[in-house]
Formats: structure tokens, sequence, C-alpha cells
């Protein structure tokens, strides 16, 4: 009941708001030389301190614009193809509420511009201070291409088999459109939903919390975004798409979108099915129970295998006024996934190494509904209120089936062999809310703020576990027959205070309290059959239950320093912290209480030599406790040929952590350069220790602590344009090496880790042909001090290529190949494959808004799926089975309804013979300097 009071309470807090206020930014853009009018010129209004994009219009018929703000200080940037960027600082506050940058005169960029015709190219990656932006018309994609085909090809962005986008080495945590919050912290619902034509620019760059931001303190809790820039014409008005595909082995896509947006209000409707392994959303349920049961169960998810899902949302973002804006989504989404894999590991041994083979065969069924949202609001100029409730329930069924056999190196003694067979059915929920309020008192730059949340989880799995271990020694073998039921349940909630005093002199210091709880409970009840062959009997060995009670305080101090061009903070915490654990297995009891005291220093240097060129020097050091698991000494042995235990003498770790950001953009040559690294130390490592039994092939693993673990990582990415402008290079270097102590079979082993990566690509564009081509090789070696164990070394290395030749009769041809190997692998498990995929398109319609399209997926029919897993004690191989040769045929249709009737070939740049690159000039528009001239 008192929970249920506390979430009411922050909904009743949160939605009981209204308040008005208001601002704009206005002015005119004529030609420089001419003095004419330049209509259709993109206003982009940035905030000042981070470059993140605010709002955006483009100017009307005479050149004038009006843009509607909430008071800040913001970035003026406005562009138009041919003539050189132009900036203003302005400020919109109670004393200026309308900015007017009056007439503002756009120079004409000589270099860009010939005689004859405009041939400007944009440059493909600006930095702009914290934020690194991509032009997106610089990379081709289709018509029906979905914004991760777009990621695809920029330098830097890898997006993983599982739809993981990282953008030089920094996971992607969100995507936002327009600044403006876009399906919470699920990036694949933007990645694989958005149509990318949507998109004019694309910014990268790390984002502070909600309270960092507030406080003006960095909490070290930042996440790497992306935002999205929707073309300036289509931000006024409804757009949307649909596509539809059916091919050859039964295979269909289907997907659409629907977005109104107006003023800074934005509707968007998504919903998609397909049996083509691109599921458009994260699944939580089946990352919630990918364990349990028993047996030798591994678990393939991501694009393994075929899957087939299905999935539908809803997001809006209101303004109702300058100081209340509601925001949120609705999703849903299924996956049927269907795994077939072989998994080849070598065990390292001082003793002599063993082989495993393992065949599996999974079946996967998940649900997942989610729902957020998001209430900001400015009652005045002093205070600020946020409000974001969240909440999700799911539910999950898996059957899993293996067979395995394990033997010594030289294969001529068989150690064990057997077989499993799991099927489970688990769902759950989970509810969560945040309040955050911060107020100005008196004096510029003395904040206090205040956070509150907390949060509820349960969940539930039921099922059965069948497994037999046979061992070709005079060992006992193992007959598993339980149906199990396991219960986890969490509560949460923690408070946080800040108040900061500025100094003088752009100094200013903050004090800092949290005080955080969480109590959790898991229950794993296994039984097996008793006489009647009923499963009545509680299996002690399988089944215990655990209580945690965790409680931290944490009292911080921080001093901060601005400068015009550097700025750097320095501070340190306290964390006291106390966990209660209570283990109890059958009518035995097991209790550990530990009480600690934990530091963490942090710093951060930052130095602009200009809005382009910037270096950030950050160190963190935090100590991180042992997980109750890794503490209690309770054996578990649901898995009888993988036995682990807890060590309660374990120390908590501490990491030092220093990672290094440079960025330079340099807008005369249009290139771009950027070094990011990372270096970590840890004292008391907390790392596993296996022992072997090479008799039988049983492992116990436990948890010791180590000293003297570090790693280092570091990437150079670097992007040129070429003299011809329509070619361009980049170049993406990476390195990386780890030196871990730990344990093989209870010997001490230092395994040292060497991975060098280079990319490289070409690009070439015209008004006929798209061209593209990158090589790629990575390089590694791991060097053990065991004696007996043999130094491993292997190389991933290919290229890939693509090309678009657009044809007369609005006809485009389009073609992309790669191809991968590998050395150094286990036998049955290298590569050598080239994955052809081509397609043939035509655009339909008086509008050109429908487009027709054949397309053939891996035309040589070489696609493989092999991964390699490599660690002190072990080298793994998988291969898991994958979509093979299959033709589609596509039909795309895009619709909308703009502003002053404009059309989407008005607002999107112009492609094919006849229709110059990037020019930005529609038919007839008489400004740009044609032959006749």
């Amino acid at each position: 009941m008192k929970r249920s009071v506390f979430f009411i309470g922050l909904l009743l807090i949160g939605f009981n708001i209204f308040a008005q206020n208001n601002g704009r930014i206005t002015g005119k853009i004529v030609e420089q030389d001419t003095k004419e009018p330049v209509p259709q010129a993109n206003i982009r209004i940035l905030q000042q301190k981070d470059s993140l994009y605010v709002n955006g219009v483009a100017s009307g018929l005479e050149g004038d614009f009006a843009i509607s703000v909430p008071f800040g200080s913001y970035i003026v940037q406005i562009t138009y193809v041919g003539h050189h960027d132009l900036f203003r600082n302005v400020t919109v506050n109670n004393a200026n509420r309308t900015a007017n940058l009056g007439t503002v005169e756009l120079a004409t960029d000589n270099i860009l511009l010939d005689a004859a015709v405009v041939t400007a190219k944009a440059a493909e990656i600006v930095v702009k201070g914290d934020t690194v932006e991509y032009n997106a018309d610089s990379y081709k994609v289709t018509e029906s291409a979905v914004l991760e085909e777009l990621l695809k090809k920029m330098p830097g962005v890898e997006v993983d088999s599982d739809g993981k986008i990282t953008v030089n080495g920094r996971e992607i945590k969100k995507i936002m459109v327009d600044g403006e919050e876009f399906f919470s912290t699920d990036p694949k619902v933007a990645s694989k939903n958005l149509p990318a034509k949507m998109v004019e620019k694309l910014q990268v760059l790390d984002r502070k919390t909600d309270m960092a931001r507030m406080t003006g303190f960095d909490d070290g809790e930042e996440e790497t975004i992306i935002n999205l820039m929707v073309r300036p014409g289509m931000k006024e008005g409804l757009f949307g798409n649909a596509f539809l595909g059916y091919g050859t082995k039964e295979r269909y896509e289907g997907n659409a979108m629907v977005n109104y947006m107006k003023d800074k209000n934005q509707y968007t409707a998504i919903g998609g099915f397909n049996n083509t392994n691109n599921a458009g959303f994260s699944d939580l349920a089946s990352s919630m129970f990918g364990g349990g049961g028993g047996g030798r169960r591994m678990f393939f998810g991501g694009q393994s295998g075929i899957t087939t899902s299905g999935n539908a949302g809803f997001n809006f973002s209101q303004q109702f006024t300058q100081k209340l804006k509601l925001g949120g989504n609705l999703r849903y989404g299924s996956t049927d996934n269907n795994t077939i894999s072989k998994t080849h590991t070598q065990n390292i041994l001082s003793s002599g190494n063993t082989i495993e083979d393992e065949s599996n065969s999974n079946n996967n069924y998940s649900q997942n509904f989610n729902m957020d949202m998001r209430l900001e609001w400015t009652p005045d100029t002093l205070t600020k209120i946020i409000f974001n409730p969240e909440g999700s329930v799911y539910n999950n069924r898996r059957t899993e089936l293996s067979d395995f056999l394990t033997t010594t190196e030289n294969m001529e003694d068989s150690i064990n062999y057997g077989d499993s067979r799991y099927h489970s059915e688990g769902d759950g929920k989970n509810l969560a809310a945040r309040l955050d309020v911060s107020r100005t008192l008196g004096k510029p730059g003395r904040t206090v703020s205040v956070q509150l949340r907390g949060g509820i989880s349960d969940s539930e799995n039921r099922g059965t576990n069948l497994s037999s271990t046979f061992y070709n020694i005079t060992q006992q073998d193992s007959l598993i027959d339980q149906r199990f039921v396991n219960t986890s349940d969490s509560r949460n909630w923690q408070t946080y205070l800040s108040y900061v005093e500025p100094l003088g002199n752009n100094y200013a210091i903050q004090f800092a309290y949290q005080y955080r709880q969480n109590i959790s409970e898991s229950d794993k009840d296994t039984r097996k059959k008793d006489e009647a062959g009923n499963y009545t009997i509680l299996d002690e060995q399988y089944s215990k239950r655990l209580e945690n009670n965790f409680t931290n305080q944490e009292i911080e101090l921080n001093f901060q320093s601005v400068r015009q061009q550097y700025d750097y903070t320095v501070g340190f915490s306290i964390q006291p912290s106390s966990s209660q654990s209570k283990t109890f297995v059958g009518e035995n009891m097991i209790s550990i209480t530990r009480d600690v005291v934990n530091y963490a220093p942090t710093a951060q240097f930052n130095y602009r030599w200009s809005r382009q060129h910037n270096l950030r020097l950050r160190y963190f050091g935090n100590t991180e406790q042992p997980s109750v698991t890794q503490l209690s000494p309770v054996v578990d042995v649901s898995n009888p040929l993988n036995i682990t235990y807890g060590n309660p003498d374990l120390k908590p770790s501490f990491t030092h952590r220093l990672n290094l950001r440079y960025q330079n953009f340099i807008p005369e040559k249009n290139s771009s350069m950027g070094f990011f690294g990372d270096f970590r130390y840890l004292t008391n490592d907390i790392v596993s220790s296996t022992f072997t039994d090479r008799e039988t092939g049983r492992r116990e693993t436990t948890y010791e602590n180590v000293a003297g673990n570090w790693n280092a990582n570091g990437r150079m990415m670097l992007n040129v344009p070429l003299k011809n402008i329509r070619f361009s290079i980049f170049s993406m270097t990476f390195a990386s090496y780890n030196h871990a102590n730990g344990f093989s079979n209870l010997e001490k082993n230092l395994s040292r880790r060497l991975n060098l990566g280079e990319t490289l690509g070409l690009n070439y564009r015209s008004d006929l042909i798209d061209f593209g081509i990158r090589g790629n090789i990575n390089h590694n070696k791991v060097k053990n001090s065991l004696e007996g164990q043999r130094d491993q070394e292997y190389l991933n290395y290919g290229g890939n290529a693509n090309t678009t030749l657009y044809l007369p009769w609005d006809i485009s041809i389009e073609s992309d190949i790669n191809y991968s190997t590998n050395s150094g692998y286990s036998d049955g498990f290298t590569q050598d494959e080239w994955l052809w995929n081509a397609s043939i398109q035509k655009q339909l319609f008086s509008q050109k808004n429908g487009t027709i399209r054949l397309k053939i997926y891996d035309i040589l029919q070489q696609r493989s799926n092999i991964s390699r897993s490599v660690t002190s004690n072990y080298i793994r191989d998988t291969t898991t089975n994958t979509l093979t040769t299959y033709f589609m045929v596509h039909f795309v249709y895009r619709f909308n309804i703009f502003k002053n009737g404009a059309t989407q070939e008005d607002m999107m740049p112009m492609r094919g013979p006849g229709n110059p690159q990037g020019r930005g000039f529609g038919p007839g528009s008489g400004r740009g300097r044609g032959p006749s001239e």
C-alpha cells in the first residue's frame, strides 16, 4: 500500500502542472552581393553549452523567419548551398523576449561556386563543440532504407548483428529526433523503423543526465546519443512511408511509419513485421530469462538463427506552452527465433587441453510491452521540474535441445558425453518513476536540486529440465529430471540532494548527498519425482532462496572553474555501504554482512581552441563491491559439468579510469579527425578461478582477487575530401591491449592480448553514379605465461564495395559485395565468403513517391555465421544457422502533406541525370548560376 501511495504521489506531483512563457528568434536573410532575399535557407537553433539541436525552420519566400524557443542562450546557424555558414549568439529571456537578428547577409563561397554550375559539396563530418555532426546527404541509401542502413555507411559507426550501435567505440544508448525523446532508451526502435530519407543531419554527442544539466556538474553518468535532425521543410505537416515485400522461401517484410509535426509538437506511429531477422526493438523478455534451469545450456540471441518478429509503437511530444512539455511512448514487440548452432571449445589446461563439441537447437518466443512518459515543467525562470514514469510487462517461452562430447585434445580418449532437454515459460513486470526538481536561489548560479526515484521488479520462470551426463571412468553418471519455479522480486528507492554555490570569477562548488536502498529476494524451487511419478520432492541440491538488503550513501564535494578556452572540475566522494545477505538451502541458512567505505575521486579538463577544435580529459576512480553470488559459499550444481560457488573473503575492487577525446574539424578543407582513448587500472580485480578435472571434464568455478590488471584502447578516425570534391577518403585505426592476471586450473596465468585493426574507405559521388569501397583487417594475438600453453594468433579481414548507377526513366541499379575471411581458427570454423546483393528499382507516379524494387540477397550462396571468443581459460568457436539466398520484390510508397503545399520532392536533394547533386535548388528556381549565365 505504501509503495502504491508513493508512485501515485509522484504521478500527482508530475501532472498538476501548468504555466506559460514565450520567446522568439526572428530575422531576414539576403545575399551579400545582390541583396536579394534567400528563400529555403536552413536556420538551426543550437544550445550554446553543447550545440544540441533545439529547433529549426526554412526561410520564407522573402527570406524571413521566426522560431519559437524557450528562454535560454543559443547559437543561430544559417546555411545555404554555395554560401558560407553564418553563426550568431543570442539570448532570449524576460528582458529580451524577441531576439531580432535584423537583415542577415550570406556571403558567396567562391570556392564552391564556379561560373557555370553550382558544385557545392557539404562537409561529410563537422565538429561543433562536443558534438560530431554527419551530413546525411553524403551517404547514399535506397528509397526504402531505414536509419540503420544509413548508419552503416557513416565512418566510425558500427552496427553489430544484434542491432547495437557504436560510434567511435561508444555504445549509443538513445536516439532523439530534433532534440526530443524518441522511444526512450531503445535505439533499435528508431534505427530499424525510421526512414533514412527524413534525416538531414545526424548529431552524435555525450549527453549528461537531467540532474547533471540542472546542477552544471558532471555526475559521470553521461550517455552517448544520436540526435536526428529532420529536413526543415518536413517539420510542418504530415509525412510517412510504407513498404511491403515478398520473396522466395516464403520470406516477407513490411513496415509503415506516419509522422505529424507542427511547431515543436510531434506524433509518430510505427509498425512492422518480417521473417528476415530484423526485429525493430530490444527483446527484454529474452534477456531476463536467458539463465536458469540446468544441463549444459547455451543461449544464442540477436541475429543468430531465423527470427520472425512484429512490432508497433506510438511516440509523441507535445509542447502545451513554453513552460510545459509532455512526451512519451507505447511500444509492443514479439519475436520467434529458431537457432541451430555448433560450438567447438578448447579448454586451456597445464596438464593437457581438452576439447568440447556441442550441438544445440533452440526456440525462443517472447512478447514485450513497454511505456514511458516524460513531463517537463518550468514554472518560472528559476525553477525546473522533470517527471519520468515508466513500466513494462513481458513473457517468454523457450525450448532448448543439446548434445555434447568432451575428449582429450588429440581426440583419442573420450571424457564425457550426454544430452539435455530444457523448456521454460516466464513472465515479469517492471515499474519505475523519477522526479527531478531544481531551483535557483537568488544569486545566479546558486541552485538546489533534488531527485527522488524508485522502482519495483517481479518475475517468475517455470519449466522442466532433463539432462544426462555419462562419464567414461568410475565417476557416477548424472541424470536430472526436474520441474522448477524460479521467482525474483526487488524494490529500490533513492534520494539525491545537491547544492551549488558560485564563488565568483567563474568558480563554483557543489555539495551533494545521496541515499539508496535495494531490497531483493530470489527463490529457486526445484522438485524431483516421488514414487508415484509426481514432482513433489524438494531437490535441496538444486533449490535455494536468497534475500539481500543493500544500502548505500554518498557524500560528494566538487569544484569547478570555467574560462573562455578551458574549464576543469575536480571532486571527491565518500561512499559508505552496507549489505546483508541470507541464503537458505534446505534447513540451513548462511548469513553474510558487509559494511565498507568506498572512495571515488574525479577530475575533468576541457580545452577549446575553437568550436571545431577541442580536447577533453577525464579521470574517474570508483570502488566495485563483489556481488552476492560472488560472495556466497553455497555450491550451485544446476549444471553438473559447471559447478560454481562464491568466496566470502573477496575484497572490493578499485578501478582507475582515464579517457581522452580529441576532435578537430578544418572548415577550409572540409576534413575532420578524432582520437578517442581509454585506460583502466584495477586493484583487487575480481576474476573467476576455474579448476577442470581432466578425468571427468567437470569444472569448478569460484572467484579470487588479483592485482596488476589493466587495459587500454584507442581509435583514430580521419575523413578527408580529395581535391576533386566528388571523392572522399576515411580511415579508422584501432588498437587495444589487455593485461589480465588470472587462474588456469588453480595456477596463476598472465594473459596478454593485443588487438590491432584498420578500416580504410573511399567514396565517390556524382550525378550518374555513387561508389564506395572499404577494406578492413583485425589482428589478435594472445600470449599466456603458463608453461605448456600455446600462444594464439588469428586474423579477420575483408572488404566491401557498393555502387548505385542512375539511369534514365527514373531507374537505378544498386549492388553491394562483402568479402570476409579469417585465419588461425579451428578446423571447420574457417571463413571464406563473398556476400553479394543486388537490386534494380524504378520510381513510379508523377510525384515519384512510389518505388518498385527487385532485390537478390546472397547471390553466391556463401553466407555463414562464425564467431570466436577467447579468454585465458578457453578458446571457443561457434557457427549458427542464418538466412541464405532469397529474392524479394518490394513496393515502397511515400506520402506527405506539408505546410504551404510543398512536396517531398521540394524538401529533399534531387539525384539522377539532370539533377545536380546536393544543390538544393528546385526546377525553375532561378537562383543558381546556370549555363544560360
